[in-house]
């Protein structure tokens, strides 16, 4: 079955970055948003008010679930997190019109007042196939206003409010998160195109965008496994650090909500390690066991077990839930890794010895 909105929105809050530096080079772009100090503050105070939103999603998400359309089929994993305007109606509406305002509002004075006079631009749905209806622009309006924002000039409370009065936006517990909000609008609108962080930029607040450079990957990494137990964070970073100085190339990508982490020695995949809304793994698509069975013997009875099972797709579950067999061995990332992360690592170190054919 697919993810619950509370389920899904859960997902979104890991994925937003937890540490955000307090100082790092801005893309020339931004700067007639605001000066370099405000933008920083009100990335910050924009990823804080984020936190507020998906939290009252994880905690009044039933109110809003709709089983995904292609729940039947058990993609659970990265299918259905992609389809946002699809099976979580609510969460990409709220997100987009909000992404709207900020992309279209104009701030004013010191950045504590934004200027809304097209409210046609609320609708353009940027991956719907249709535009979203004005009774669902005012339930998501109303749904932002408990969040905090204000509307001001337009009565929400009124049975048929007037959107043509829309005009005046605040926030009045933390102002500059407007800025925040303008800062991500234009980074999602023009600046994630170029970036492999492209996609949901904006519901992800992710500030890398902003960033005048690439980022490097072992930063993008650790941004992504702090919702893991601190030994397993080791284990990962360690798989890490061991890998790229062996030479392989670590790759991330992105699809929707879907994260990868690939290791790559030439063209050839060693493992990933892939962030999902069914929990964090890592995957290996290892086809060269029969070049170290006597290694493989020593291995734990678990551990063997699943090797001896293999993996892939088989036709008798064609009408069954996906079983992932299409990402290789997979193994979550939780306390229970902890007792085999030696013998993993013995494992991929002998798949990469065949790969380079020693």
């Amino acid at each position: 079955m697919g993810k619950t909105h509370s389920e899904m929105a859960s997902y979104i809050k890991k994925l937003i970055p937890a540490d955000i530096p307090k100082v790092y080079p801005l893309n020339p772009i931004l700067k007639s948003i605001s000066n370099e100090e405000n933008i920083r503050n009100g990335v910050v105070a924009f990823r804080d008010f984020l936190y507020g939103i998906y939290d009252l999603f994880i905690s009044d998400g039933s109110k809003y679930n709709n089983p995904p359309k292609n729940s039947e089929d058990g993609n659970s994993g990265h299918e259905s997190a992609g389809t946002l305007a699809v099976g979580y109606p609510f969460i990409y509406n709220v997100t987009t019109i909000l992404l709207n305002i900020g992309y279209y509002g104009t701030l004013t004075g010191n950045g504590d007042l934004m200027l809304f006079d097209n409210w046609k631009m609320l609708i353009s749905g940027e991956l719907a196939k249709k535009n979203i209806s004005v009774l669902k622009i005012v339930e998501c309006l109303r749904f932002l206003v408990s969040c905090g924002l204000c509307f001001n000039r337009i009565d929400l409370d009124a049975k048929k409010p007037d959107l043509n009065e829309l005009s005046e936006i605040t926030y009045p517990a933390t102002p500059v998160v407007l800025t925040g909000l303008k800062t991500m609008a234009v980074a999602h609108r023009e600046l994630s195109a170029n970036t492999v962080l492209n996609y949901y930029v904006f519901q992800r607040c992710d500030y890398r965008v902003l960033l005048n450079e690439t980022p490097d990957t072992t930063a993008l990494i650790k941004d992504y496994i702090y919702p893991l137990s601190v030994k397993v964070q080791d284990f990962v970073l360690k798989l890490h650090y061991h890998y790229v100085g062996a030479g392989l190339v670590c790759k991330m990508k992105m699809h929707y909500f879907g994260v990868i982490f690939s290791y790559s020695y030439k063209s050839a995949v060693l493992f990933d390690y892939m962030p999902s809304p069914d929990g964090c793994s890592i995957s290996t698509k290892a086809k060269n066991m029969d070049k170290y069975a006597n290694v493989i013997e020593k291995f734990p009875i678990r551990l063997r077990e699943k090797i001896s099972r293999g993996y892939g797709c088989e036709k008798k579950l064609f009408n069954e839930p996906c079983q992932k067999g299409c990402h290789g061995f997979s193994f979550s990332l939780d306390d229970s890794i902890l007792d085999i992360s030696g013998d993993i690592e013995i494992w991929l170190d002998k798949e990469l010895s065949c790969l380079q054919g020693k």
